[in-house]
C-alpha cells in the first residue's frame, strides 16, 4: 500500500483560478502577491488585493491567463470560457441561490413552503404504507 494520500478535489493557488468572495461574487485571480494574499479581478468586482482567507477557490480555472493581466484581458476571457453559466450549473452555485430565494420569501410564501412539505410527507408516507 502506498503511504501518500491523493486528494481528489485539491485546489491550487493559480493564476486563472476562479474564487468565490464573501460567498457572493465570482472573481479569478490575476497575480499573487504572497502566500496569503492576491489580486483579483472580474466582471463584477473591482480588481483588487484580497487575504486568500476571504475567498474560497472553485474547481472552475480560467486556462492560460497571462500573470498580471488587465482588466479588459480578464472580461475577454471570462466571456470566452463562459464562466457564468459553468458556475451556475455546479450544485454549489443552486445552493447559494436557493438559500438567497430563501431569505427572500415572504411570510405568506413561507406558509406555503410548510404547507406543501406537508402534503409532499404525507404522500411518501401514504406510498410507504401501501408498500
Amino acid at each position: 500500500m502506498s503511504s501518500t494520500v491523493k486528494a481528489s478535489n485539491w485546489r491550487n493557488v493559480e493564476l486563472g483560478r476562479v474564487v468565490l468572495v464573501n460567498n457572493k461574487e465570482l472573481a479569478t485571480i490575476v497575480e499573487i502577491i504572497d502566500n496569503k494574499r492576491v489580486l483579483i479581478d472580474g466582471p463584477k468586482i473591482q480588481r483588487q488585493s484580497i487575504a486568500l482567507a476571504k475567498v474560497v477557490l472553485t474547481p472552475l480555472v480560467l486556462a492560460k491567463l497571462p500573470r498580471g493581466s488587465r482588466t479588459g484581458v480578464v472580461h475577454k476571457k471570462w466571456a470566452a470560457a463562459e464562466i457564468d453559466s459553468k458556475w451556475a450549473a455546479t450544485s454549489w452555485a443552486k445552493k447559494l441561490a436557493a438559500k438567497e430565494r430563501r431569505s427572500q420569501l415572504s411570510d405568506f410564501e413561507r406558509f406555503q413552503v410548510l404547507v406543501l412539505k406537508k402534503q409532499r410527507r404525507f404522500a411518501v408516507k401514504k406510498a410507504l404504507a401501501k408498500a
